[in-house]
């Protein structure tokens, strides 16, 4: 496996830092809401065993620039295809966890051609999805406020304000696994169903006991599991429904 390389690297007028690690197909992951690239920790080893890992701190994060302004979504998709451009991958994987989730499905809607084969972990349809306890989100914000730039967070927040995947998630073709934590109280798993039920060429796993953090515990198999779908032989072409959906299934709609 080769070793990590870093750089900062231009996108969309910016500057960010991104590391690659491995080989294989190159496989994007964009980092949830105020992370930095060492969120992935474990799960970018496991996944660079089979995969070229490409890793970055997102705009107003890490050691990546600030805008003057907050980026939309679909602004935020166009950095990233930028990104791609610099680095020179034409065609990759890509996973989307949390946040990222949001930007991993406007990149498979906007520019489709560029994505092979797309994995959403922990996340959601924005505005119409299914909201997590207060509680829980409150101590998640505090924690990143503590330890991120807060105006970074504070840009990727109003980013979220008014951004749904609601309308166009049915033209979104790209093989796609839905991952979620069966006891997720940030981002529901019900919103995960919804996902499943929306995109037309997907397959979804609930981790049973798993919470927000599903990817990054030491036991946990969200990344083996990962690591799998990117690496099978053959694209997934119609939607598998695996143990625990049907209970799950039954949480009342709310639109995604």
């Amino acid at each position: 496996m080769r070793g990590p390389v870093e750089a900062h690297v231009p996108a969309h007028g910016l500057r960010l830092f991104v590391r690659e690690r491995g080989e294989g197909h190159p496989l994007l992951l964009i980092n949830g809401l105020g992370s930095r690239a060492e969120m992935w920790g474990r799960a970018e080893e496991v996944l660079a065993r089979g995969s070229r890992t490409i890793v970055f701190d997102s705009p107003g994060t890490g050691r990546s620039d600030l805008p003057l302004l907050p980026l939309s979504i679909p602004a935020l998709a166009r950095v990233v295809r930028d990104l791609l451009d610099s680095l020179g991958h034409e065609r990759v994987d890509v996973l989307g966890y949390s946040f990222g989730g949001a930007i991993a499905q406007q990149l498979a809607r906007d520019d489709p051609r560029r994505v092979r084969r797309l994995a959403l972990v922990s996340t959601w349809c924005g505005w119409g999805g299914e909201r997590g306890s207060a509680a829980a989100v409150a101590r998640a914000l505090r924690k990143l406020s503590d330890n991120g730039n807060p105006v970074g967070l504070s840009y990727q927040l109003w980013s979220l304000a008014a951004w749904t995947s609601l309308p166009w998630l049915g033209s979104i073709e790209t093989p796609t696994l839905i991952v979620s934590g069966a006891a997720d109280d940030l981002v529901p798993p019900a919103n995960a169903v919804r996902l499943a039920r929306r995109l037309p060429n997907s397959s979804l796993h609930l981790l049973p006991g798993g919470g927000h953090l599903i990817m990054f515990g030491d036991a946990s198999p969200g990344p083996r599991l990962l690591a799998e779908f990117f690496s099978s032989p053959t694209l997934a072409t119609s939607t598998a429904w695996t143990t625990g959906l049907l209970a799950a299934s039954t949480a009342p709609s709310r639109g995604c």
